[in-house]
């Protein structure tokens, strides 16, 4: 049997009982794996340890009951195996910087850090698509100069963006490697669906002079970033955005 089938059947048990208490060694059995195998397997495909991955999807369930449901917290901590309402909060505050009625009270749901439910096709993506473990580099300040935009991007306006960008690259001086272009996000506090931020199509330059109109310059300070290697189609470019934010 093939071993993405394999730890599909696994996953498929995990999210069939995530509300209910699950030993590893059943899960890995679904698999038809030694615990041992299982876990260096199941690690080298997802990228995430078979416990993680489930308190993670655990925790993104939760989260959506805090924000649909009007059940109490405690009932909420229990439904998904945390045990109390106080192991439960440090979990969420953990992955989410905020505790459960901070959540609640905020009322909207976050788009980044959620362990999303994965298909057959994600799995084969991870499976070659994707380094699932990241290279951590730190970058020197750099310049860059571009077309921005300012959004949420609902009406899927970024693909545009780059091919407005990409029809106008030839017009920037003083670009560093003519063969590279990059997307530029200016992070924001919080991240949900109607959250806006500010997008740069771009490359990178030595000087700021002679920008052509209707591009923006930008000075990125130095800083330590984590490099996600994309192998796939750029259908699936999205799946390995869900993975590097859900991870």
């Amino acid at each position: 049997m093939d071993y993405i089938i394999r730890i599909k059947n696994a996953l498929d048990y995990v999210e069939e009982n995530l509300t209910e208490e699950t030993e590893l060694k059943e899960i890995a059995n679904k698999a038809y794996f030694s615990l041992y195998h299982f876990h260096r397997i199941f690690g080298a495909i997802v990228g995430d340890n078979m416990k993680e991955f489930i308190r993670k999807r655990r925790l993104t369930e939760a989260r959506n009951d805090l924000i649909v449901t009007n059940d109490r917290i405690i009932d909420i901590a229990l439904k998904y195996q945390f045990g109390s309402q106080a192991a439960f909060t440090r979990s969420f505050k953990k992955m989410y910087g905020m505790t459960p009625h901070q959540y609640r009270k905020n009322g909207t749901n976050l788009v980044l850090f959620q362990k999303k439910k994965l298909t057959d096709i994600q799995l084969k993506h991870l499976n070659g698509g994707i380094n699932v473990e990241p290279k951590i580099i730190e970058k020197d300040k750099f310049m860059i100069v571009g077309i921005k935009y300012y959004g949420n991007n609902q009406n899927n306006e970024i693909p545009e963006l780059w091919n407005k960008f990409n029809s106008r690259m030839k017009e920037i001086k003083n670009v560093i490697n003519s063969n590279v272009a990059m997307g530029v996000c200016e992070f924001v506090e919080s991240f949900t669906e109607e959250s806006k931020f500010t997008y740069f199509a771009c490359q990178e330059v030595n000087s700021f002079r002679n920008i052509p109109e209707g591009m923006e310059g930008l000075t990125v300070e130095n800083n330590k970033y984590a490099v996600f290697t994309h192998k796939g189609s750029v259908e699936r470019l999205g799946d390995t955005y869900e993975y590097i934010y859900g991870t």
